[in-house]
């Protein structure tokens, strides 16, 4: 990932990071099962950004803001915010990917042959 500041926003705490798109293919894999999951992070991502925006307009609405288009992009979340939101993430991060996590772990436990090791 690569950091890149907003227009116009000169604070690092308005960094913007750019995910590369580009993978290297794995030789045996199933292309399908590449595009699900491709589909289901790009899903994970949009709900994040969404979430996010929930909690701007929430916060502003606490502190009786008005809640527009414009103020809820140029919200910059406090310290306490941004900790609450990274634990919101991961939390969701770690749902979605525990089918994967936990098929990783038991393919881990087999040898080649498929077969339990001993």
């Amino acid at each position: 990932m690569s950091a890149t500041v907003r227009p116009g926003a000169g604070s690092a705490s308005q960094l913007r990071y750019k995910v590369h798109k580009g993978r290297r293919t794995v030789p045996g894999a199933d292309a399908r099962v590449d595009t699900l999951m491709g589909m289901v992070m790009a899903l994970m991502s949009e709900v994040s950004v969404l979430r996010e925006r929930v909690d701007a307009h929430e916060r502003l609405n606490a502190e009786q803001k008005p809640v527009t288009p414009a103020s809820v992009d140029d919200f910059v979340p406090d310290e306490l915010a941004t900790r609450a939101r990274a634990v919101v993430r991961q939390r969701m991060i770690e749902k979605v990917c525990r089918p994967l996590l936990a098929a990783g772990s038991t393919e881990a436990g087999k040898d080649d042959d498929g077969e339990d090791e001993e």
